[in-house]
């Protein structure tokens, strides 16, 4: 089978002009934003992630960033108000931040069975809780083998 070389490239260059026309008319997903705007959106929800995870005191795990024309949207779990205003304050000092919204939630500290708050009562993450009393474990009876 000879292959025509002609046609070959008219059928490339058909291919690669569906495909142009195709993303003019469909567009890309960038959600009423153009693609320069899209793309420096997700470089500066980048950044704020980054300046998070790299702060000495508190890293963020639990906490995602997401911007929108400039607008960074903070979602998420911290242990303590302090964190929560940190996080805010840290995102808001972030090259290309033009407006925060801060929406991390302050997870509840667990109360102890007599109404007060307790370290040793919290939880982990794992779920397990290093000082929480062990309930004793049963003994299993002796093995009596027949002679």
């Amino acid at each position: 089978m000879k292959i025509n070389l002609k046609q070959l490239v008219l059928t490339a260059s058909l291919g690669a002009t569906l495909a142009v026309a195709g993303l003019a008319v469909t567009g890309c997903h960038t959600e009423g934003r153009s693609a320069g705007t899209y793309i420096d959106d997700r470089m500066v929800a980048s950044r704020v992630k980054g300046a998070l995870n790299n702060n000495d005191v508190y890293k963020y795990p639990n906490v995602d960033a997401t911007a929108f024309n400039g607008t960074v949207q903070l979602n998420g779990f911290v242990a303590s108000q302090d964190q929560k205003a940190q996080a805010a304050q840290i995102a808001s000092r972030v090259e290309g931040v033009r407006q925060l919204v801060n929406n991390i939630t302050v997870q509840p500290t667990p109360m102890s069975p007599t109404g007060r708050t307790n370290a040793s009562d919290r939880i982990y993450q794992n779920g397990s809780n290093p000082n929480a009393p062990v309930a004793p474990q049963p003994q299993q009876a002796p093995v009596v083998t027949p002679k």
